[in-house]
């Protein structure tokens, strides 16, 4: 674990420094300077280009994942024509979007319409936006695959969120109105997937070869089976992501208004992600490489140490979050006050794809990735019909509710399927551990009285917290890579 602990250091820090630039842009600059439709509108966009952008790869992404350890074993690297394949099924895609997606607007219109009639109007930006994302997915699995993972992380954590700070100060200090500031908004992946272009061209692993080569042959039935298939998986799965806020925006009460407050909520619960975001670019590959060999126990390694790993990080950031949530609404006013129940429901959702590790790339890159799709074909059939009839009940908490039980019952097959299939499963008595230590330091610290001043309220919780269930974790070793890690700086500092 040397070489994916290092990298997930330094992924994280990147993901982390740009969480860290995400959270002023979302809890303070946004809210500040922008109307909340006008914010709520940012999110839609990128939702529903994320949502084209993943139809548009034509599932070439899982596949450079995947079948690149083949190709790189087997082919020269200016023999290698998977970078060339997946750039035409990229392009192809993306043609086919901007002839398909036109005829739909008159559809969009009557949707959002009456209560998101922003979208409407800048509906056009979702062009830029989702081919900018095409290309940049796509040189971002390269960049997995050769395990130049900091780079890629850095630009997609860091670089979007910095760039849309730029866009924001330029708005703020009336540079730019909101029609420039959006129209700019929608390239913002544009310098990312340069800078990575030619960090990959010039690195020599990006070679463009147009003969087909020996390995492409001889796979292609392979190829052409888990292409398809892992495609509508992956589509099925955004879908599952990004229809929260889509349809919060055409179905709920407050439009683009309800949407933007749920994205606050879903970004503070996304942060837990952190963690998870570097270690499946870092774990990816090894996960393939082991599958390629039916090394086992590597892969059961791999399984129990990243479901500890997260959640132990995500019972961390989800106490933090929870016990300053209030602070932060009084901050914000009290129009965001459904904040505390939607970060509330959509943490436990999330502790619970924490909790059950990286089952996604163990089921996608073995001989039953065909289960993937399947799982995240059930995922879409239940959190589709879930979000919009409990957003017809419950307006804003609706997806937050639907989320959940779609959730809960997706981890929940893929585990026992892994457990049936490979006889493997993430559990230890060191993950029970680490839920008795943070429920323990969260109940001690949400006690204790608060201050008036919200900002010295934050700080003394956090730090409280933190030291209470670091220590916890430590002491007792609930994380054997977090007592070595530890250790190594303890080290490094002289201590």
């Amino acid at each position: 674990m040397g070489v994916v602990r290092k990298q997930s250091i330094l992924s994280s820090l990147f993901t982390y420094m740009g969480f860290a630039v995400g959270a002023v842009n979302i809890l303070i600059l946004f809210p500040k300077y922008f109307e909340p439709s006008q914010s709520g509108l940012t999110r839609v966009l990128l939702d529903v280009a994320l949502l084209f952008a993943t139809a548009c790869t034509l599932g070439s992404i899982p596949v450079t994942l995947k079948f690149y350890p083949f190709y790189n074993s087997y082919l020269p690297k200016k023999k290698n024509d998977l970078p060339f394949l997946t750039l035409l099924l990229c392009a192809t895609g993306c043609l086919l979007f901007l002839l398909v997606v036109p005829p739909m607007k008159s559809f969009i219109i009557r949707k959002f319409g009456e209560r998101s009639p922003l979208f409407v109007d800048y509906f056009d930006l979702i062009y830029p936006f989702t081919i900018t994302l095409v290309f940049f997915s796509m040189l971002e699995a390269y960049a997995w695959s050769m395990k130049k993972t900091v780079l890629s992380n850095a630009l997609k954590e860091f670089a979007f969120r910095v760039l849309t700070l730029l866009l924001i100060a330029s708005f703020a200090f009336h540079w730019l109105d909101f029609n420039r500031f959006i129209h700019l908004y929608a390239w913002v992946y544009l310098l990312p997937c340069l800078i990575l272009l030619f960090a990959l061209i010039r690195s020599g692993n990006f070679p463009v070869n147009f003969s087909v080569s020996s390995v492409t042959r001889r796979l292609k039935g392979k190829i052409f089976a888990f292409g398809a298939f892992v495609f509508m998986g992956a589509i099925l799965n955004i879908v599952a992501r990004t229809n929260d806020t889509i349809i919060l925006a055409s179905q709920s009460p407050g439009g683009l208004k309800d949407a933007w407050i749920f994205n606050i909520a879903a970004y503070l619960v996304t942060v837990m992600e952190v963690p998870q975001r570097s270690l499946v670019s870092i774990t990816t590959p090894f996960i393939a490489e082991a599958w390629r060999v039916r090394d086992m126990k590597k892969i059961d390694r791999l399984y129990k140490k990243t479901a500890l790993n997260l959640l132990v990080a995500g019972l961390g950031i989800f106490g933090l979050v929870l016990l300053n949530i209030e602070d932060a609404i009084k901050f914000l006013g009290n129009e965001y006050a459904p904040l505390t129940l939607l970060v509330l429901t959509g943490g436990i959702a999330k502790l619970i794809d924490l909790g059950t590790g990286l089952n996604t790339q163990i089921l996608l890159l073995s001989k039953y990735w065909k289960i993937d799709f399947v799982t995240n074909m059930l995922l879409v059939v239940l959190c589709i019909p879930l979000n919009y009839w409990l957003t017809k009940s419950y307006g804003i908490m609706g997806p937050a509710y639907g989320n959940l039980i779609a959730l809960t019952t997706f981890n929940l097959i893929r585990f026992l399927y892994i457990w049936k299939l490979f006889k493997l499963q993430p559990f230890t008595d060191s993950n029970v551990k680490a839920l008795f230590i943070g429920a323990f330091a969260f109940c001690i610290v949400y006690f204790i009285p608060g201050f008036e001043n919200i900002y010295i309220n934050v700080i003394l919780k956090s730090a409280l917290f933190m030291l209470l269930y670091g220590s916890g974790i430590l002491y007792f070793k609930a994380s054997a890579d977090i007592n070595e890690l530890f250790a190594l700086v303890r080290s490094k500092l002289h201590w």
